[in-house]
């Protein structure tokens, strides 16, 4: 039973506009200006309650769906979650370790490995968070490629490309012939690319843990039917 619920309402307020203005005359002259019959027999399932039990009935049907539906993509992705969980605090830990290192020429090697395994920590949880159900971590894995995207030219120069796949690649010889202050750019400092990384990744590692359970919109919040307020209008 589909019921549009603007349609709905909008079809009440017809009914009772209809049935106030007829007066209900003794003389039968204001039944006579309804419809037909089958709008009086509406207003006294309205008027009996039995109307407003059948639209109980109706969404406390379409709500257990949707329970049932969350129950059952929640058993399949618990995988996937806790993978974006896992990888997200790895590379959440990663990229808060390159702000601590000495950025100096004689230290370089130690700079290359660092901004290696960073790499290698951002490519797990891209992939992890791109594949999971949850929509506010997938939302949050679109705005790190975004922002990945935004310093594109500035990781070039320290030999950091963007991959199709979302991942990215560092070439070793390219890298060792950056500047530190490029470097330093990229990876030391408040707003530096390594801490937008760290603080997006904070934020899937918070989402894949709360959302096992939940189902989420686009935008990553709560689907909810909400149907109460209407129908206590209407009963």
């Amino acid at each position: 039973m589909a019921i549009g619920l603007r349609g709905l309402t909008s079809g009440l307020g017809d009914v009772y506009s209809s049935l106030l203005s007829s007066g209900f005359s003794s003389s039968g002259a204001g039944l006579s200006g309804l419809a037909n019959s089958s709008l009086l027999s509406d207003y006294a399932s309205i008027k009996n309650g039995s109307y407003g039990r059948m639209l109980k009935a109706y969404y406390a049907k379409q709500t257990k769906e949707m329970d049932d539906e969350e129950s059952s993509v929640s058993n399949t992705k618990a995988g996937k979650d806790s993978a974006a969980s896992s990888s997200a605090k790895a590379a959440q830990k990663s990229a808060s370790e390159l702000n601590n290192l000495d950025y100096s020429e004689e230290n370089m090697d130690k700079i290359y490995d660092s901004v290696s395994s960073f790499v290698k920590d951002y490519n797990s949880m891209i992939k992890n968070a791109s594949d999971s159900n949850v929509g506010a971590v997938k939302n949050q894995a679109n705005q790190m490629n975004n922002t990945t995207y935004a310093n594109y030219k500035m990781l070039a120069k320290a030999g950091i490309t963007m991959n199709a796949d979302r991942t990215l690649s560092i070439n070793e010889k390219t890298f060792k012939k950056a500047t530190m202050s490029t470097l330093k750019t990229l990876f030391k400092g408040t707003n530096s690319f390594a801490d937008q990384v760290s603080n997006k990744a904070s934020q899937i590692y918070r989402y894949a843990n709360n959302g096992v359970s939940n189902l989420y919109n686009r935008q990553g919040s709560r689907t909810s039917l909400d149907t109460s307020s209407i129908l206590n209008g209407i009963i």
